[in-house]
């Protein structure tokens, strides 16, 4: 072995042999330690149990020399402990040692326990010493730091009780000084609410006769987390009836000096019907922040101000009246200048700056923000809603109930039915493109109205708010598609007046919309856009009002074959009165159509649908005549064409000016030559059927041959007529 590897084993062992020494000498003081923290928290242990749960003290912690026993103790085992944290790693595989340190912290720990309870009984006296002293926050502070260190205490047997003894003791305390800075609170600031017969009074009292009293109150409520409580109550005061009421009523604001007190009084007048201005409500809000502040805030010293607690309580509902009871209720109306609105800005701006100041709300958190921030926006808002409700009550009236006629008259005979304009002429309201004239519902033009005036004014904001009124635009057209067909159904089934005027309606609505040429009006971007959205709208309401019309045409036609159809094909006098009978009341329909359509649909609509129907009768007629198989007495054939006859002189009274029917009826031709056939002689039929068939125009051979047959009796002479029809 060299001499080196010798010297470090000699210093090795002479290293192990002080420790070992060093180990034998720390185990005694630890073995000693541990009895007296047995001895002590016997003690102690015993004290607890004959103080909280026997409740007679056979020694006193005096007695048991607790102070300096304990003080002993505590100095004794930081020594140990930083020795035996010296050495604890060479021997934590000496289970001796290791049970003697776990034994120490062990009793150690139990002794913790005990000495809080035991300094427990000795805080709760100095926090009732203090408190009697007005040192209320010390207290408060005391015995609730002793309740947090007692819900974490671990004991068992009698100990549990005596835990629980002294924990509703500390309770009680801490319960009893609340209460009694609830009440010192309450002598402090108190307000109130007086009603008379015409005015409403309230008062908001503030005690000053003792400022190191209010200071002391103010800060304990708030270190005790106490504050926001006690403010709870006099939030919904100040909301429901202070705010409420200095929102809706003018009042007067005045100061009365009490002994020892400041008393803030707003007195409500209820008798005035005129609701205060912005400003006047502001300057009292501003008045009444301002005595909180200087009376309450001055004395509360923290990290947070009076007024910023009290904002906690309430702030969210704050606003929450401001803008819905204050702000929109006072703001300019739509027919306003965006001037008028800014001023509203400029006091609300000066009174968001004033609630910043007094931290209030926080700069950034402000609701108010928006409503200064973008003035244009508020208004413009304001604007489209008063506008879609506007819309909505002028739909809510009677289609008939005002009519104003609207549109172009035709220039050119080849124009399209429903589609006329004089391109040359400059727009109106009155002269939608490419609307033939007719009567509309005067709402609808009024709507049309406030549409154009939007938009055009719409113009001078920025476009943001021009592509916003796109969107309103689009929405006031889908509700009179869905709002006018539900709430004015039956009329629109059953009434042809308001048939005609809810088409002519849709149709003005729907033109009017193309135009004027938005291009002209409005930025290009914002013009083509509004084409582009629009363009669908306008063709659903087109839609619609032809839907309208035909349906109830239809229902017509069907009523009219229906009453004209007959059972069976023979002819009599009694089938003949119900032929007569049907086609009187046919004609009566369309004669009351003209006088609920003429002049109110477009011309050409008017032609059209009166044809549509004149049509079904003459169809009908025809249909009904040429069913008949059998022969048919003269008289009868002679009474069904003087029907004929007559059916064609009141089909010609339903147009005021000469119209060409065999354009716009194409069975026309054939229902006119009817009578002519109905009174013609046999050997006539055959001779204008064989040498000049354009006065059986229309007629098949089949036809011809069936009025012969019905009219003629079945000989030989029938029989050779019937086979030169060929």
């Amino acid at each position: 072995m060299s001499l080196l590897s010798a010297v470090l084993q000699e210093a090795n062992k002479v290293n192990t042999d002080d420790l070992k020494k060093h180990r034998d000498q720390i185990l005694p003081t630890v073995k000693d330690l541990t009895e007296r923290l047995q001895l002590l928290s016997w003690a102690l242990q015993q004290n607890i149990i004959d103080t909280y749960v026997n409740f007679t003290v056979t020694k006193s912690l005096e007695q048991l020399n607790y102070k300096n026993r304990k003080a002993k103790i505590l100095e004794d085992h930081s020594k140990c402990i930083q020795e035996m944290d010296n050495i604890k790693e060479m021997f934590i595989n000496d289970e001796d040692f290791r049970n003697h340190c776990d034994k120490l912290h062990k009793s150690f720990s139990i002794f913790n326990y005990l000495c809080t309870v035991v300094d427990g009984k000795r805080i709760l006296e100095k926090a009732n010493h203090e408190f009697t002293r007005f040192n209320y926050t010390e207290a408060v502070l005391a015995v609730k730091q002793l309740k947090i260190d007692l819900n974490k205490l671990k004991l068992d047997g009698k100990l549990v009780k005596a835990l629980s003894n002294i924990n509703a003791q500390a309770e009680n305390q801490l319960a009893l000084y609340i209460a009694q800075l609830s009440v010192e609170w309450e002598n402090i600031f108190t307000w109130s609410e007086n009603k008379g017969l015409t005015f409403l009074t309230y008062s908001l009292s503030i005690q000053q006769s003792d400022p190191i009293l209010l200071h002391t109150i103010l800060n304990t409520l708030y270190i005790t987390d106490r504050m926001y409580a006690e403010l709870g109550l006099f939030s919904n005061f100040f909301i429901n009836n202070l705010l409420h009421n200095v929102i809706r009523h003018s009042c007067d604001i005045f100061t009365e000096d009490h002994i020892g007190a400041i008393v803030f009084n707003i007195k409500v007048n209820l008798n005035d019907p005129k609701r205060p201005n912005y400003q006047t409500i502001f300057n009292n809000l501003t008045a009444i922040f301002e005595f909180l502040h200087s009376t309450l805030g001055s004395h509360f010293k923290s990290e947070k101000s009076f007024i910023e607690i009290f904002a906690d309580t309430l702030r969210q509902k704050f606003f929450s009246k401001i803008i819905e009871d204050c702000i929109r209720m006072n703001l300019p109306s739509c027919d306003s200048t965006y001037q008028n609105y800014k001023n509203i800005v400029i006091e609300l701006d000066s009174f968001n700056k004033f609630l910043v100041d007094l931290k209030f709300v926080k700069a950034d958190e402000s609701p108010l923000n928006k409503y200064i921030d973008d003035t244009e926006c508020v208004l413009y808002n304001k604007k489209c809603d008063k506008l879609l409700s506007d819309v909505r009550m002028l739909l809510n009236k009677s289609l008939s109930y005002s009519t104003i006629t609207v549109g172009s008259a035709p220039i050119d005979e080849n124009d399209s039915i429903l589609d006329v304009t004089d391109n040359s002429a400059i727009w109106d309201i009155n002269k939608p493109l490419f609307l033939p004239r007719c009567v509309i519902s005067q709402n609808v033009k009024v709507v049309v109205s406030l549409i154009v005036e939007h938009l055009e004014e719409s113009a001078k904001l920025p476009e943001k708010y021009s592509k916003q009124l796109i969107s309103y635009v689009k929405d006031i057209a889908i509700m009179y598609q869905s709002f006018v067909p539900k709430k004015f159904k039956i009329n629109l089934e059953c009434c042809p007046s308001d048939i005609a005027l809810f088409f002519n309606n849709c149709f003005y609505l729907a033109h009017s919309l193309l135009g004027p040429p938005w291009c002209i009006t409005l930025p290009k971007d914002i013009a083509n856009q509004l084409n582009i959205i629009l363009l669908e709208c306008i063709q659903d309401l087109r839609v619609l009002g032809l839907e309208k019309i035909s349906l109830y045409l239809q229902r017509e036609k069907s009523t009219i074959m229906q009453s004209i159809e007959a059972d069976g094909s023979s002819w009599t006098h009694d089938s003949y009165e119900q032929f007569d009978c049907a086609i009187n009341t046919a004609l009566a329909l369309l004669k009351d159509l003209k006088c609920s359509w003429y002049n109110v649909l477009p011309n050409r609509m008017y032609e059209m649908s009166m044809c549509t129907l004149v049509q079904v009768l003459c169809q009908s007629m025809l249909d009904r005549v040429l069913a008949a198989i059998k022969p048919v007495s003269e008289e009868l054939v002679y009474m069904l064409a003087m029907r004929v006859d007559n059916t064609l002189a009141d089909v010609f009274t339903l147009f005021e000016e000469p119209i060409h029917f065999e354009s716009k009826i194409n069975i026309w031709a054939k229902f006119s030559k009817l009578p002519h056939l109905l009174r013609a002689q046999l050997l006539e039929i055959s001779d204008l059927w064989n040498n000049d068939r354009d006065q059986f125009q229309g007629y098949s051979c089949e036809e011809v041959r069936q009025v012969v047959k019905m009219r003629f009796p079945d000989d030989k002479y029938r029989l050779r007529i019937l086979k030169e029809i060929q």
